[in-house]
């Protein structure tokens, strides 16, 4: 499927999307009565429908060389369809009054077309994924371009074929434009830190139709974490300076309210049960509790379901200093197995996000031993901490279990990512991952 069709065909399932959209709209606000509503609401939709379409245009959703369904997907959609009812809304109150009433239907059409086009994206690059290939060539080589070779070779059906590392610019730029022409180059990877002094040099390939890209943006789209190679004090300034972004906050501490609010209500009807079972299948009290490391590197005090053996005289499960819990840890009990994989261990926690301890989207927190050690053997693991930790995490739903400096190096990636890219959309797909996770009965 060539880039022309995959574009048409995709902007037609997003035409049929809004039409559809707008037909369960109208079904499900006015019933029987909806053919009448169906006239009075076309020929004003379909207007507003022509400006949608620009919208997701300008949201690069019809850019086919980034054809790949995952969180930029998600947060241009959200973005696009927000922007899209904006505009709608001004347009409405435009055009002759009484037009469109109630308005707040805009709203309802939103919420309906935004599944309908998640669904109808998912789908598409589901059925076309395998056959979506993107030409494109390193400029500039490291340890990070071997990690997206071998990132390539793991995930085939990601589409990316490396047609070549150009080590140096070539100081004939017209044998480099050449090899982008014959081998259908669509997308240049440079690596910005090792060729700033060439910079120049690119505007020429900028006419050749293919994308330039710098390597470290890139790799964050495909793997979904930051490069340990791109970490600098002038990069946490560059490109953590939004984290305390005020609309961001407010409503991430109005969704942890809520969702605090509600697990705490559920952890106090399943407390009696879960903790009968707990002390039946083993000596030892019900609640665990140990310290944390929270935001700005705060001390505070984690509570769980005990999963394991007291083997301790505080009731923990270590008689030699602090250690790490492992995949198939032996210290964990019958009923802690159970606890574990369906995560109800950790109920006590939403009483540490009500009391804002916690979030429930975060890096996990860690106990202020391992952070001591994982400090002075990781640069900038501490920066993990700018963020107020979680129950759940874009490092929890992308690796798996950690249990040495190797793996907290890896996690600090993804967690550094998630600090990077924070938004209340990364934080839904957190959520709906995560979900999915304790349904299946993937959890530790």
């Amino acid at each position: 499927m060539k880039n022309k069709l995959r574009k048409s065909v995709v902007l037609l399932g997003d035409i049929a999307g809004l039409y559809l959209a707008l037909f369960l709209l109208m079904v499900l606000r006015y019933g029987p009565n909806w053919k009448t509503n169906w006239d009075i609401h076309l020929r004003p939709f379909s207007l507003t429908f022509m400006l949608w379409i620009l919208i997701l245009y300008g949201t690069y959703l019809y850019e086919t060389r980034f054809l790949r369904f995952g969180i930029e997907t998600l947060r241009a959609i959200g973005t696009a369809v927000a922007v899209s009812v904006i505009a709608s809304i001004t347009a409405f109150y435009i055009f002759p009054p009484g037009l469109i009433y109630p308005r707040r239907n805009m709203v309802l059409f939103a919420v309906i077309f935004t599944i309908m086009i998640t669904l109808w994206r998912w789908s598409f690059y589901k059925a076309a994924g395998s056959k979506i290939k993107t030409n494109l060539i390193f400029i500039g080589g490291g340890k990070e371009v071997e990690e997206l070779n071998e990132y390539f070779d793991n995930h085939i059906e990601l589409g990316y074929n490396n047609k070549g590392e150009v080590g140096h610019l070539l100081e004939n730029i017209e044998t480099l434009k050449q090899k982008i022409k014959e081998d259908e180059v669509r997308l240049i990877v440079v690596n910005g830190r090792e060729h700033e002094r060439f910079a120049k040099h690119l505007f020429p390939l900028l006419a050749s139709g293919a994308t330039v890209i710098e390597l470290g943006e890139f790799y964050e789209r495909v793997t979904g974490k930051v490069s340990l190679e791109t970490f600098s004090d002038l990069w946490f300034i560059k490109n953590l300076e939004n984290i305390n972004a005020n609309v961001y906050r407010i409503a991430k501490k109005s969704m942890d309210t809520v969702i605090g609010a509600l697990g705490t209500v559920l952890y106090l009807l399943l407390f009696t049960p879960i903790a009968l079972i707990i002390k039946v299948d083993s000596p030892g009290r019900a609640i665990f509790k140990q310290k944390r490391v929270g935001k700005n590197n705060e001390e505070f005090m984690m509570y769980k379901f005990r999963t394991m053996k007291a083997l301790g005289k505080d009731g923990s499960a270590e008689v030699n200093g602090a250690q790490w819990a492992r995949e198939y840890d032996s210290r964990v009990t019958r009923v802690g197995n159970f606890l574990r994989s369906s995560r109800l261990d950790e109920l006590p926690q939403f009483w540490n996000i009500l009391r804002g301890d916690m979030s429930f989207v975060g890096p996990r927190p860690e106990r202020p031993e391992f952070v001591e050690k994982l400090t002075h053997e990781i640069p900038y693991y501490n920066m993990r901490h700018l963020v107020r930790p979680g129950l759940t995490g874009w490092a929890q739903i992308n690796f798996p279990y950690g249990d040495s400096v190797d793996d907290a190096r890896a996690k600090l990636q993804y967690e550094i990512y998630y600090a990077k890219k924070l938004s209340i959309a990364l934080d839904m797909a957190i959520i709906l991952k995560t979900i999915r996770t304790v349904i299946t009965r993937q959890g530790q």
